[in-house]
């Protein structure tokens, strides 16, 4: 169902790369930078695998000794990088939300219609990029982390929310949930159905929903 569904033997596949690229031998000494990339790359391996993991079981069905094994490493090493498998689960998260987050918050105000549909272009290919990871978040928790990206990027100025919901300001917080309960339902569906469209289609496709729903003010909406 999903496309990117991943096989447990690429899980594995993947913690030999890291593994017999990095080994560090028992004669050397590492650097505290050295040690840091190190550490970087066992968070990485294990959000790896439990992102695999999660294409066909649930978060609940998972151990902490299963991803270690996969990961290659002990129990012990895995604690000390993350308390459990939800704070695992929220590293992921996290890095998601992160990453959503610099998009939205990059230099050029949202300010027509052209601008907002490269800011949505630029988010589906994040998404895009990121589908095994987005996909797992789908799977596990529906859509919630895109509520804490929206939640978090909320305008903080009154001529923003002015700019992007109108100056009715009971219209704007109802526009603003359904804006964003209206994302989530598209990824889901373009995720779903095999992402068809390209990032920027679908993007194109958000910015006509929204001005045919009358969502945007009347100077962002074409003439």
């Amino acid at each position: 169902m999903f496309a990117g569904l991943l096989a447990i033997p690429n899980i594995e596949q993947t913690v030999r790369y890291w593994t017999n690229s990095y080994k560090v031998s028992k004669g050397d000494t590492m650097t505290k930078s050295q040690a840091d990339r190190r550490s970087q790359r066992t968070r990485r391996v294990l959000k790896d695998v439990l992102v695999q993991l999660l294409q066909t079981r649930t978060l609940q069905d998972i151990s902490i000794r299963e991803i270690a094994e996969l990961s290659d490493i002990s129990r012990g090493t895995f604690y000390l990088h993350f308390t459990d498998i939800f704070d695992l689960y929220q590293a992921i998260e996290d890095d998601v939300v992160d990453g959503i987050t610099e998009i939205v918050q990059a230099p050029g105000p949202v300010t027509d219609e052209d601008s907002l549909e490269r800011m949505f272009s630029a988010i589906f290919n994040y998404l895009d990029d990121h589908i095994n990871a987005c996909e797992a978040l789908l799977r596990t928790d529906s859509a919630s982390f895109l509520g804490k990206v929206f939640e978090r990027n909320k305008p903080t100025t009154k001529e923003t929310w002015e700019t992007l919901y109108g100056e009715d300001e009971h219209l704007r917080a109802y526009s603003y949930v359904f804006i964003s309960h209206g994302f989530a339902g598209m990824l889901k569906h373009w995720s779903s159905f095999g992402r068809i469209e390209t990032p920027r289609q679908i993007a194109s496709i958000v910015r006509r929903l929204l001005s045919s729903y009358s969502i945007l003010p009347p100077q962002m909406t074409s003439c």
